[in-house]
């Protein structure tokens, strides 16, 4: 008898309201659950049959029983408990873990790059936007900062940098508003270290202990940030950022 699998219409949408109640999205979802999200990503948005075993671990996950699940409270005017700060913690702890076990897969397999990576890019190429592939979807460029911003303004946020895993940004339009949700200290102190680098010309490496709330889940975290100034091949200037966790 093969794997038993819940067959339903609306099963993707439900599984996407699921996580999204319970754990913030998907990413987290899959994380806490022990699931790979590139999979379930793919179930839900090309409306593939999910396996019953992958809702039974959400369930597990969100401390919720497959009935909860099967009902859909939520649609039925019952109002689903929020999520309780153990539930949150677990969420972060296991999100977190689960980009270290990509970043160590990635260096294992030879598809990561370190610190030393990005300093040898900067040095051979004198900070100009050139022979760029290598690096260009593991990093961050911003705009300058100007007097009256109150954010960070990106012109390219690389796929597989850290800020677009940890935050789930996939656009340069997601950024302010998850960026947006950091506390004033952290955005400030960020923003001086743009203004900083921009104003000596010279890349900053620095250790960084985070700690913020977003979406409701609390992120304790130690990362290595490299920024640096760059030029872009129209002469735009621009800051360059690389970040890993340590």
């Amino acid at each position: 008898m093969g794997m038993p699998y819940v067959i339903m219409s609306d099963l993707g949408q439900r599984t996407a309201d699921f996580c999204k109640r319970h754990f913030g999205g998907l990413k987290p979802a899959c994380a806490a659950a022990g699931l790979k999200y590139s999979t379930l990503h793919s179930q839900i948005t090309n409306g593939r049959e999910i396996p019953f075993s992958s809702i039974e671990r959400l369930c597990h996950a969100a401390g919720v029983s497959l009935e909860a699940f099967r009902s859909n409270r939520a649609e039925i005017g019952v109002i689903a408990p929020a999520p309780s700060a153990t539930l949150h913690r677990r969420a972060a702890a296991a999100y977190s873990q689960a980009l270290r076990d990509v970043q160590n897969e990635m260096l294992r397999m030879g598809g990561d790059i370190m610190v030393d990576d990005v300093l040898n890019w900067l040095h051979r190429n004198d900070g100009r936007l050139e022979d760029f592939d290598a690096i260009r979807e593991r990093v961050d460029l911003f705009y300058p900062v100007q007097s009256d911003d109150n954010l960070m303004r990106p012109a390219k946020v690389g796929h597989q940098s850290l800020a677009a895993q940890y935050f789930r940004i996939e656009h340069t339009q997601d950024y302010a508003h998850r960026i947006g949700q950091l506390s004033r200290r952290i955005i400030d102190a960020t923003l001086a270290s743009h203004i900083e680098v921009q104003r000596r010309q010279q890349y900053q490496i620095a250790d960084i202990d985070f700690s913020a709330t977003v979406d409701g889940i609390e992120i304790k975290e130690k990362y290595r940030r490299v920024m640096a100034p760059v030029e872009a091949p129209d002469g735009q200037k621009l800051t360059l950022v690389f970040a890993k966790l340590i």
